[in-house]
């Protein structure tokens, strides 16, 4: 048997993964009550029916951190909009990293050195609050920024995400 790959279960929605993972499970559970009965299993069986599943919780909590990413954005976004200058180029340069991901990403394999990735935004750096008293304003551009950071690097295509 062909193992299922990532990519056609990202096809997928997540009623049908819902179903396929309760069908793995039981597909497990039944080999192993077959093997203390007596009768044998292989054991790459197992591993692989493990691993199923392990991609298909994967992918089902990837979709569940995007739509709460998504909604962390929105509601960031209007409460950052009055951080001061240092932490606005921070959030900018969050998504202009992003696009240089992509670019890269959209380059042959062979050409690339490394896979880039966005670093975690250090904020030991900033002051919490400038001249302006714009603590809290500050304070969600960093968060927004980091929450930006976190879902560009869960962007995948993936066509059963509504």
């Amino acid at each position: 048997m062909a193992a299922i790959t990532a990519k056609t279960l990202r096809e997928k929605s997540n009623g049908e993964l819902q179903d396929q993972l309760i069908l793995e499970k039981k597909k497990l559970f039944d080999g192993i009550v077959k093997s203390s009965s007596g009768e044998s299993i292989k054991a790459h069986d197992k591993r692989e029916g493990k691993r199923l599943i392990a991609r298909i919780e994967t992918i089902l909590s990837e979709r569940v951190k995007r739509k709460e990413l998504d909604a962390a954005i929105a509601d960031l976004t209007p409460k950052a909009a009055k951080a001061a200058p240092t932490f606005v180029r921070v959030v900018k340069s969050v998504d202009d990293r992003a696009v240089a991901i992509k670019t890269e990403l959209a380059k042959d394999a062979k050409a690339r050195k490394v896979k880039p990735q966005l670093r975690r935004i250090r904020t030991r750096h900033f002051a919490q609050t400038d001249l302006n008293g714009n603590g809290g304003a500050n304070r969600y551009a960093v968060r927004l920024a980091e929450a930006k950071r976190v879902r560009h690097g869960l962007d995948r295509e993936d066509m059963g995400q509504k």
